[in-house]
């Protein structure tokens, strides 16, 4: 009997655990997604203020992208800890600014560590 209880206390155990990192990398995963999205969005529109003065380098531009990206996605990935970030700045014919950001934040527990890399995009298309 005591063999039986064991058993089944330890089943338990492994589905919860189990059960319990799907719940948790869903719910990061998500997180991660938001904040990396967000972080584009506001790469973006950092981006595009400083093309449409005209008065920055491309550099400056980029240093201003990346750090809009970092302190976004820091700000919104309340229960991770960011690792890195990674903003690509492009421009083309019918965009005046397009930027991708690639995050990776890792989230941690009794359950074990959890690194996540995600990407978003964002644009501002040139006017008419």
């Amino acid at each position: 009997m005591i063999v039986l209880v064991a058993l089944v206390l330890g089943v338990v155990a492994l589905f919860g655990v189990g059960a319990a990192r799907v719940a948790l990398s869903d719910v990061a995963s998500l997180e991660a997604q938001d904040a990396t999205q967000r972080a584009a969005e506001a790469a973006v529109d950092a981006s595009a203020d400083l093309i449409v003065t005209g008065t920055s380098t491309n550099a400056q531009i980029d240093a201003a992208a990346r750090a809009e990206a970092s302190s976004v996605t820091t700000a919104n990935a309340a229960r991770g800890t960011v690792r890195s970030v990674s903003v690509v700045r492009s421009s083309s014919a019918s965009d005046l600014v397009a930027v991708q950001v690639t995050t990776v934040i890792s989230y941690g527990g009794f359950i074990g560590a959890i690194d996540l890399t995600t990407t978003g995009s964002a644009r501002v298309p040139r006017g008419p």
